[in-house]
């Protein structure tokens, strides 16, 4: 599969020039996985796959009038009057199999990440998260990539718990290490926080670190491609 970065930075105020536009990333040049920005549309991906319905992967959340999408939009749930289709089994589109997998990430929108699996390449774009429900750690096995996010780098990112007990937030880049190795030799991190954007020189030594001879780890940008 081929992988390219459309934009590689979270909800954060700071940007450096390869790091100014939000979540985005074509696969083959078919399908877009999240869409943190309206001109993403115009790479006319046949279908779109969306994590979760913050603005930061879904720019429409902001926008006031009713639309419909020129292509096949899947997510967790719906969204206003929009022609989106929610997912949430396992389905094939243009010669790809989808598998949605929840993550835990937000108490006030569903999300999921995308296991996107082509002849014997397996690929799983996360989205944001925090964790896994484990009943759906079984699909990850034997993973050629994974595509993640890096939103804090420190140990335990920044989770919290609501009144009723849920958790929310971002994991941290380690934490995500430890769980991924398991599951995959490759790692691509995305979906950067303030921590890398001010200074990606600093970031990249800091993700780098956490490699070894079982496990590469790769730090996106915008407009960066690979191949899977």
């Amino acid at each position: 599969m081929r992988i390219k970065i459309l934009g590689a930075i979270g909800e954060i105020a700071v940007s450096q020039p390869a790091y100014q536009k939000h979540s985005g990333i074509m696969v083959d040049g078919q399908i877009l996985c999240d869409m943190g920005e309206k001109e993403y549309l115009s790479y006319a991906p046949s279908f779109v796959l969306l994590t979760h319905l913050h603005p930061d992967h879904a720019y429409f959340i902001n926008e006031k009038a009713s639309f419909d999408f020129p292509m096949l939009v899947f997510a967790p749930e719906p969204w206003q009057e929009s022609n989106i289709r929610v997912i949430s089994d396992p389905f094939v589109q243009n010669g790809y199999k989808i598998t949605p997998i929840p993550t835990i990430h937000s108490t006030r929108v569903k999300s999921q990440g995308y296991l996107i699996e082509k002849g014997n390449c397996r690929l799983f774009y996360t989205g944001d998260m925090i964790s896994i429900p484990s009943s759906y750690h079984r699909f990850l096995t034997g993973l050629d990539a994974v595509i993640t996010e890096a939103s804090y780098f420190r140990r335990g990112g920044m989770v919290r718990k609501n009144s009723d007990g849920r958790l929310f937030g971002h994991t941290g880049v380690p934490d995500l290490v430890d769980f991924f190795r398991k599951y995959t030799k490759h790692l691509i991190f995305t979906h950067f926080g303030s921590w890398f954007v001010k200074d990606p020189t600093a970031g990249k030594k800091k993700i780098s670190g956490l490699a070894d001879d079982s496990l590469t780890l790769d730090v996106a940008a915008d407009g960066k491609e690979f191949m899977i």
